[in-house]
């Protein structure tokens, strides 16, 4: 059984993914913040400009994941 199988079938392995991506989000939003915000007040020994694309970067990818987690959480509740 592959993924899209499992994925069209729901329960808990939807669930979990679902669950995954917010999760998952959720760190890379704390770490991007925390990338920027130490590198803000000059604890970071990264260059600046690649704290910076590297924060936003994260930020991107966390919201992105998010996003995906709320599409995921909408699927699953459609089909039950």
């Amino acid at each position: 059984m592959n993924i899209e199988e499992r994925n069209e079938r729901g329960g808990a392995f939807g669930s979990f993914r679902a669950a995954l991506h917010l999760g998952m989000g959720a760190v890379y939003l704390v770490v991007g913040f925390l990338v920027i915000y130490i590198k803000y007040f000059g604890t970071m020994e990264l260059p600046t400009g690649m704290a910076y694309t590297l924060g936003s970067l994260m930020l991107l990818y966390g919201v992105f994941r998010i996003w995906r987690g709320i599409v995921a959480v909408k699927e699953n509740r459609m089909r039950k």
